[in-house]
């Protein structure tokens, strides 16, 4: 073989696996562009979820709040006060409890709303129970008691949500 036939056949190898190595260079430049797509979509998607939450966090906040304040005020009577001014002042914490507990049903999440539906049960039972003068109404006040702490427990826990579905800690 001369010396310009192994010339032109080096020159045409040297080509093709330049031109190879550029059509894998590209290939691989495409799939990390899409693997970097991917995942600025997928943490776009994470930082909206993330802002939703913390916009509903403050209303919600303040709703449970409420409906804690009430209730504890309603509590707090039964400890402080005289069987007459108890007696004077359940319906209006019932009412106010049960507009509290609209609110944050509203509010949500589902579980928040029907452990707040469960609290407000108890509080009514508990204005019959006192305004017809049963001898269970002390059973009541604890009744409420422990519905007020699991709606406490589960409003945090609703409140503590960073939308991953894994608890905070």
């Amino acid at each position: 073989m001369d010396a310009g036939v192994a010339a032109v056949v080096g020159a045409a190898i040297g080509g093709g696996l330049a031109g190879l190595t550029a059509t894998g260079t590209s290939w691989f430049n495409l799939r990390v562009a899409r693997l970097q797509h991917k995942a600025q979509e997928t943490e776009a998607a994470r930082q909206r979820r993330f802002e939703s939450l913390r916009e509903r966090r403050e209303p919600r906040s303040q709703a449970y709040a409420d409906l804690v304040d009430v209730v504890q005020e309603l509590l707090d009577l039964f400890r402080a006060v005289s069987q007459e001014e108890a007696h004077a002042r359940i319906d209006e914490l019932n009412d106010s409890a049960r507009k509290r507990r609209a609110v944050v049903a509203l509010a949500g999440p589902e579980n928040v709303a029907r452990a707040a539906a469960e609290l407000s049960r108890t509080v009514a039972t508990l204005r019959n129970r006192v305004l017809h003068q049963d001898s269970h109404a002390q059973r009541t006040v604890l009744a409420v008691q422990d519905s007020l702490e699991a709606f406490t427990d589960v409003a945090r826990a609703a409140l503590e949500d960073d939308g991953t579905g894994h608890p905070l800690t």
